[in-house]
């Protein structure tokens, strides 16, 4: 079978023919993140344990039959711990995924072990497998927010598209902070109220944009300091602060700023399998579109750079 392998931090996945292993399911497509990003420039070895040769690829569609792609839920905790009993094996600390620990969907079949729930949906593989993680990590991220809440979005990558999708669906007014004007033309698109765009820091552009408005949310899609640096003052009293993206920002707050207006702060990590099974069901009504990109497997380096250089307006897929 065809592969796309890890070798080497920091280098460009190498493609290789390799014997096909007993037990095997056949991939119909899988999504490319920045996830894979990080491990692939080497920032989240160390954290993770990581170690090359290894497929990457976490976010699996498996082709099912008439018409029906499998769902991976990518998330085998030890199944004993309090997080597992309460259904979050993503933060069990014996966490195992495909594509990180184990190898992934980055090839024309990948070994499913035991313990990895499969969720059949009615689409096409290259289409639904952004919902397999993008989904399941927005659909988490906007839990408990309602109509007339006031949201800031900050970031244009998958994640947030379809969160925009879900807060649409919800009531909310939503506002849309990003860089790349493609990305925030697609986000009026899926039903933004309004967006803006920042030439530097988004928190602070959007601060300067409406200097006296303050919202019940702000969701952090991106990170990075740029992100982070004025994030708590554009919240309400007894807002919420909640961080998805993982680019190595710092969140510097006042405790004062905390205690005073009653702010929270949460951190959002994949979802629960019942998130992804809710996913399913808004996708097989019509209330949720992937943007899919589609790439062949061995198209995945140009993917990547694609990825990188902020090209990709929606979810890069890599079809084998």
């Amino acid at each position: 079978m065809l592969a796309a392998i890890l070798r080497e931090f920091g280098k460009p996945l190498t493609l290789e023919e390799m014997e096909v292993p007993h037990g095997v399911m056949k991939v119909g497509a899988t999504g490319l993140c920045h996830g894979d990003l990080h491990i692939i420039m080497g920032e989240w070895s160390w954290d993770l344990g990581i170690k090359p040769p290894l497929i990457l690829g976490h976010e699996i569609a498996l082709e099912g039959e008439d018409g029906t792609s499998l769902l991976l839920y990518n998330a085998r905790g030890c199944g004993k711990c309090k997080v597992c009993s309460k259904g979050f094996p993503q933060f069990c600390e014996r966490v195992r995924v495909l594509g990180v620990h184990e190898h992934g969907g980055f090839a024309e079949y990948v070994q499913i072990p035991s313990g990895y729930p499969l969720v059949p949906v009615k689409g096409e593989a290259f289409e639904v497998a952004p919902l397999a993680d993008a989904g399941v990590t927005a659909y988490n991220s906007v839990k408990g927010i309602g109509e007339g809440d006031s949201v800031a979005v900050l970031g244009t990558g998958a994640v947030s598209m379809f969160a925009v999708q879900m807060l649409s669906i919800k009531g909310a007014e939503v506002t849309v902070v990003g860089r790349n004007e493609s990305k925030l033309s697609k986000m009026l698109e899926l039903g933004a109220s309004e967006v803006v765009k920042a030439k530097g820091e988004y928190s602070t552009a959007l601060g300067e944009a409406y200097p006296r408005r303050k919202f019940d949310y702000v969701i952090d899609y991106v990170g990075s300091d740029s992100s982070l640096r004025d994030a708590p003052w554009l919240l309400s009293r007894m807002g919420e602060l909640r961080l998805v993206g993982e680019f190595g920002g710092e969140l510097n707050v006042s405790g004062q700023l905390l205690v005073l207006r009653g702010i929270r702060v949460r951190g959002v990590l994949y979802g629960t399998l019942r998130d992804l099974i809710w996913v399913k069901r808004l996708f097989e009504r019509g209330s949720l579109r992937p943007i899919s990109v589609p790439y062949t497997l061995s198209e995945i380096n140009e993917a990547i750079s694609d990825l990188m250089e902020g090209r990709v307006v929606g979810r890069a897929v890599i079809v084998p």
